[in-house]
């Protein structure tokens, strides 16, 4: 008797660009056009209920047009909104924790850094904090290490800086607390968080060029590379 053949589920592969039909070339936010690198809808994060969340998506990455820097936007479980920005491994704070940030940097955006780490190379595309690229970014200005490659092009040398819109004025969707609108918390929407996060790009932009060049060494030193503490539920 010939041997059972094994019967199952054949695997595929996940777009890691996005689970839509398309990525789409252009996406409007912000009061402005940008390229999506990734585009993705999560029903385990929408909010059920309507409101001000209603069709935005739940993960959107794309390279900062001003600095060539790359950048998320990621909805947590609580319906609110993460940002991101990545820095090659030749920027100053490259490798620092979130905790360890000097005042002196200069980082104001939305509530505090809560989340510095490494890409996630090991997540899901449509949760991971480490997006695959289409094109590559501006070059860093000093030299770093080669960059490792995959089939996805996915940067392994990128270190994450990331905040939450999960602050004491902030409303977030899914938490049991009905009255947090009528008490004066704001959904920090897809809009106003695409603006903090380029703010938070240019901020480190502008801290790479105040240590290059002709410039002293980077007043800041050279960080031992430790991982962040998480901001918020990124799974």
């Amino acid at each position: 008797m010939p041997p059972k053949k094994k019967t199952g589920r054949v695997a595929v592969p996940t777009n890691p660009h996005t689970n839509l039909p398309a990525l789409p070339e252009r996406f409007a936010i912000g009061g402005r056009e940008i390229r999506p690198v990734q585009l993705f809808v999560n029903g385990k994060r929408q909010v059920e209920r309507d409101g001000p969340w209603a069709g935005e998506p739940d993960k959107i990455a794309w390279i900062d047009a001003s600095t060539g820097k790359d950048c998320i936007l990621l909805r947590q479980h609580g319906g609110h909104w993460s940002g991101f920005v990545a820095v090659s491994i030749a920027h100053p704070l490259w490798g620092f924790s979130a905790d360890a940030i000097p005042a002196s940097a200069g980082l104001h955006v939305h509530g505090p850094i809560d989340y510095a780490a490494p890409c996630d190379e090991s997540g899901a595309p449509e949760t991971s904090v480490c997006h695959v690229t289409i094109g590559s970014s501006r070059p860093a200005r000093r030299s770093a290490p080669q960059r490792s490659s995959t089939s996805g092009d996915v940067d392994r040398t990128n270190w994450w800086f990331g905040f939450s819109a999960d602050q004491a004025a902030d409303y977030v969707p899914n938490h049991n607390r009905p009255l947090e609108r009528e008490e004066g918390q704001v959904y920090r929407d897809m809009d106003y968080m695409f603006q903090e996060v380029t703010t938070l790009a240019s901020q480190l932009d502008a801290l790479e060029d105040r240590h290059t060049g002709s410039l002293a060494p980077p007043a800041l030193g050279t960080p031992v590379p430790k991982l962040g503490k998480s901001g918020g539920d990124h799974d």
